[in-house]
This record gives structure tokens, sequence and C-alpha cells, in this order.
């Protein structure tokens, strides 16, 4: 077998072990979600890790009957960095389903790292050969880092309480 079939047909195992995972991952109805980040976003203010959130910090959208986006508007961490995320859910038979997210998080500086941005790619938009369907992005480099299929809400957790205090920080030396 030539390295490119292999590659490929790592890259196909790979996309399947995905959408494995994405369809075990069901959701909690929308509103539910939204009321779950909106409440945890209310903790994170309450540790003094974001300034005051407005009243809604993220909004539920109904695209079409089946697709729902939850959409965050730009949070500042009392740091200085920000962040923003979307997450879309689709609904089908058998419940609700992560279909996209991206959440992007503008570190301030001097911080040696400027940005981490966290993908799932939907299926007719990416190349599984070259582009993991999730994946990271370290500041606005080319390579896409792969990056485990998780609840988004556990996404949101990881931002705050591990890449925003601790990416581009220099440890003391």
């Amino acid at each position: 077998m030539s390295v490119e079939n292999e590659l490929l047909e790592l890259a196909r195992k790979r996309d399947a072990a995905t959408q494995f995972t994405l369809d075990e991952l069901s959701m909690d109805p929308p509103h539910l979600l939204l009321r779950q980040l909106r409440y945890y976003l209310g903790r994170q203010v309450d540790h003094d890790r974001f300034r005051d959130l407005e009243e809604k910090p993220i909004q539920l959208v109904t695209i079409r009957d089946d697709l729902q986006e939850l959409a965050s508007k730009t949070l500042g961490f009392t740091s200085g960095s920000e962040l923003e995320f979307k997450i879309r859910l689709h609904h089908k038979q058998g419940g609700r389903f992560v279909k996209q997210f991206q959440f992007h998080v503008d570190l301030i500086q001097p911080r040696s790292v400027r940005m981490v941005r966290i993908h799932l790619d939907p299926t007719d938009r990416y190349d599984p050969l070259s582009v993991p369907r999730c994946h990271l992005h370290v500041d606005n480099s080319r390579p896409h880092l792969p990056f485990p299929v998780i609840n988004p809400r556990l996404i949101l957790y990881c931002v705050c309480e591990h890449i925003e205090p601790d990416i581009g920080i220099e440890a003391d030396q």
C-alpha cells in the first residue's frame, strides 16, 4: 500500500470515529443547554474570571425547523482576553446532536500565543485527508491540530479553566 493510500485510510478511520462519537453525543434541548451555558458563565463572573456579562450573553436562534444555533456575544475575561462561540444543533429522530461549533479566544498581550480556536466543521466543508473534522488552531497557523469531539459545555470549561489562564503565559524561571 502506498503512503498516500495509507494516509487516506487513516483519515477515513479518524473521520468515521469522529462521526460515531457525534452520533452518540446526544445533547439536551437547546433551551436547556442555553440555560446551562448562561448559568456556567454567571458562575465564572462570580469567580472573577469574566467581567460583568450582558443580560443575555448567549442567544438561541432557529435557523430552520431542524437546526438551531447558540451564539455568544463577545465575552470579556477579567484579564482582557475575549471569547466568542457558536454551537449548531441538529434535531433528528433520537434527539439533538452537535452539527458544528466554533470557540474563538483572543488572548491579551504579552502572551506568546494571541489566539486559540476550536472548530467542528460540518460534513460538507472539509477534506478529511487534510483537515480533521474537529480541530484546533493556535494563532493564525495553517495546521489543523486534531481535537477530541467532546460536549461543547466541556469545551467552554476547558477554555475558561485552562486555555485562557494558561496558554502563552511564560513560566517563572
